[in-house]
């Protein structure tokens, strides 16, 4: 739209206003439609142009709209146009009316990019879920593998018999264990009274928690040595 700058007077004074139109006519016209009924004659003495990129008033969006919107009605329902705008004239109403800047095209690109992005997505998705696939069979293949590896070795352990002599040379080792840690529960035991003087020291403290290691060994390895003799058959 242009700007004008309008010089005119209203009895023996003189004043400008700005006014922007499509056209200097149009705006001369525009002036005097205003002013007709002015009680004092208002007279235009010159109308300057000032620039082509002014916006226009919102109304005269809406009478554009008006007319726009009725040419394209009187060529019927069924014609190429009244398809075309359809839905836009409402955009139009609502960008005038609340300073938007929407278009059907712009939701249309702003969709588009939106399956676009959410069709990458998927593709991803799909690449990942054919590589888990992949992974899921290495793993199992590798889990089958170890299990069948397994059970051979259990298979085999369970063919061994322990002989006469194995269970004496098992009841020799463990015998010399229980001696160790009855040794050891011994002097833990002989620490932990030299230090109860000073139950917080941690003298005292590494003491006793000798004395419980050494104590859970030596209960496990009496209970083991048992087993062994009976195994052997004594």
């Amino acid at each position: 739209m242009n700007e004008y700058k309008i010089t005119y007077t209203m009895g023996s004074q003189t004043y400008t206003t700005q006014r922007v139109e499509r056209t200097e006519a149009s705006v001369r016209k525009a002036f005097c439609k205003a002013h007709k009924d002015a009680e004092i004659p208002v007279e235009i003495t010159g109308i300057e142009f000032l620039r082509d990129d002014a916006c226009a008033t919102k109304q005269q969006e809406r009478d554009t709209l008006a007319a726009i919107r009725k040419m394209v009605e009187e060529l019927g329902p069924q014609s190429y146009l009244a398809t075309a705008f359809d839905g836009c004239f409402e955009d139009a109403e609502s960008n005038i009316e609340n300073d938007f800047a929407d278009n059907m095209k712009a939701r249309w690109l702003h969709a588009d990019a939106q399956l676009n992005a959410a069709n990458g997505t998927i593709e991803e998705l799909r690449e990942r879920l054919s590589e888990s696939e992949k992974d899921y069979e290495a793993a199992h293949a590798a889990a089958h593998a170890i299990s069948d590896q397994k059970d051979a070795e259990i298979a085999a352990l369970r063919e061994r018999v322990l002989t006469p002599d194995d269970l004496t040379d098992a009841i020799q080792l463990v015998t010399e264990k229980r001696l160790a840690l009855d040794a050891e529960v011994k002097n833990a035991a002989e620490r932990i009274v030299e230090a109860a003087a000073e139950p917080e020291s941690a003298a005292f403290q590494n003491a006793v928690k000798d004395h419980r290691a050494a104590k859970s060994s030596l209960d496990y390895y009496t209970a083991l040595l048992e087993r062994l003799v009976k195994a052997r058959g004594e």
